[in-house]
């Protein structure tokens, strides 16, 4: 008896010890003493912006008083909140490691999770192989310490595969409804999920067909009526303001060079995928003759296949472009798990452990080649955004009088830590400006713009001054190295008190704002 309970709880607990590991690893092994404490993008302070306005106000706002739609990931927002309502009054320091924290748990239990979907799956073996794989992978240690939603995605997603194997249909709807909650594109991984299953399990009775519909798709028609009622209400369009912003649909033809993209150059920097190589064991899940194991590969496939069809994979050499794609890794170990193992079992009787040793031996070793290096980019990363943005909002904060606005390009740090009305000039959190600019922005007049002279820039004018600017040397946040200088303008110099106009032009956005001086 107590043999079996290890093999039903011993990959789980090591799985879930090892991912604690991984992150201390990944925390401590490439990082400089005094990097400073924070995230590697300027969306993770956007996403505690609106954590604390839920605490302090009640509301998903951006800026006070005004509810608006800018967070992609409204679960996550909310947990934030929670961390507000409990360290809101700490210092900065508490709440940034509370966040670490929070994302850090969801990647241990994603870890645990995987161990415990590939034994029941398959068998101890295959159990103890997946946790250790998603547990020792430094990308997702990495992204669970951004202070993004990347490990709250992959928990979620991992949690409805693992309750729809069991058969627990309300918690799988519980869960899958969840997920587009904190990333848009595990919707239509839920979709795929559900109707597989619908297949699989076809309830003899109607009224059985009924109660199974109401479990596995009432959570997610409830969440999914809430969001769009909170959006339109909120904006008066349905989807949040970041879809208008910034993605675009691609013609289905460019999908296929797409994903493909996604997966070797993309997400083949990740163990264990290898640049796309080990997905050749994927056709193995046939040789399992049980359609439930493609469950996993669903999940990862449907996700995938959302976020190609709206965004373009870009860059695989920075986080801003992996942490997109990087909820679909825990599923996909899980699918080349089985498949090695199915492998094993079906060609290769004599050495059946011979495919998921190969495999995990690979994995193991990418992620033992790209563990400092990923630890050096996530401390590197911190420390630019800390020496552009976040040094920005402190500025804003320390010089411009409380009942002033600001303007900024970048608009999480800036408007967390300057803690003044800030407009979002990409229109992400202030979508007026994408909808009604002209108006919105005159009656907005602001007292100073951080930007990005890249981007935009404004023209030249003696009126205004640059009181701060900065260069970051070593940048690697994008591979776009001018975003490595930012500044701040004013119009301090204006002899006139009122409004004075600023044109701003460049190749990301042209505007014309108000300046007030102060």
């Amino acid at each position: 008896m107590q043999r079996r309970e290890f093999q039903a709880w011993g990959p789980v607990a090591l799985a879930a010890l090892l991912a604690c590991a991984t992150l201390l690893a990944v925390w401590f092994v490439g990082r400089p003493p005094g990097t400073p404490l924070g995230f590697p993008l300027d969306d993770a302070w956007i996403h505690l912006v609106y954590g604390r306005s839920l605490a302090n106000e009640g509301a998903l706002a951006y800026n006070p008083g005004e509810p608006t739609t800018g967070a992609t990931s409204v679960l996550w927002a909310v947990l934030l909140g929670g961390v507000h309502l409990v360290w809101g009054e700490a210092p900065l320091a508490v709440r940034i490691a509370a966040v670490l924290l929070l994302g850090g748990a969801f990647h241990v239990l994603t870890a645990a999770l995987c161990a415990d979907l590939a034994r029941r799956m398959a068998n101890s073996r295959a159990g103890l192989a997946a946790g250790v794989l998603v547990a020792a992978n430094p990308a997702l240690a990495a992204a669970a310490l951004s202070g993004m939603e990347v490990a709250l995605t992959t928990a979620l997603l991992v949690a409805g595969v693992h309750a729809l194997h069991r058969r627990a249909w309300l918690a799988a709807g519980v869960w899958l409804g969840l997920a587009p909650l904190a990333r848009p594109e595990a919707a239509l991984a839920a979709v795929l999920l559900v109707a597989w299953s619908a297949v699989l399990d076809r309830p003899g009775q109607p009224r059985a067909w009924l109660k199974r519909a109401l479990q596995l798709g009432g959570p997610a028609v409830v969440l999914g009526v809430w969001l769009v009622a909170r959006n339109l209400a909120t904006t008066q369009h349905p989807l949040p303001a970041t879809y208008y912003a910034k993605l675009v649909q691609v013609p289905w033809s460019e999908t296929p060079a797409r994903t493909w993209h996604a997966l070797r150059d993309v997400l083949g920097q990740t163990p264990p995928l290898w640049h796309g190589l080990t997905l050749l064991l994927l056709p193995g899940l046939a040789a399992r003759n049980q359609a439930r194991a493609l469950l996993p590969l669903l999940a990862s496939f449907g996700f995938v296949l959302a976020h190609v069809r709206v965004l373009d994979p870009g860059d695989p050499r920075v986080f801003y472009t992996l942490r997109y794609l990087l909820p679909i890794v825990p599923t996909l170990t899980v699918a080349l798990v089985l498949a090695a193992v199915a492998l094993g079992a079906r060609w290769l009787p004599r050495v059946a452990g011979l495919p998921l040793a190969l495999l995990a031996l690979a994995a193991l070793a990418q992620a033992g080649l790209t563990l400092r290096p990923v630890s050096a980019k996530l401390a590197n990363d911190t420390a630019n955004i800390d020496a552009l943005q976040c040094a920005a909002g402190r500025w804003i904060h320390d010089n411009v009088p409380a009942d002033r606005r600001v303007a900024s390009v970048d608009a999480g740090a800036v408007r967390y830590l300057g803690e003044r009305w800030t407009l979002d000039l990409l229109g992400l959190n202030t979508p007026m400006v994408l909808w009604d600019p002209a108006p919105y922005l005159r009656a907005h007049p602001v007292a100073a713009v951080v930007f990005m002279p890249e981007l935009g820039k404004p023209q030249a004018s003696a009126e205004f001054t640059a009181p701060w600017s900065h260069r970051v040397a070593d940048y690697t946040v994008t591979q776009f190295a001018p975003l490595a200088f930012q500044a701040i303008v004013t119009c301090q110099k204006a002899a006139d008190p009122g409004p004075r106009p600023m044109r701003f032009d460049g190749p990301r956005f042209r505007t014309l704002l108000w300046c007030e001086r102060f």
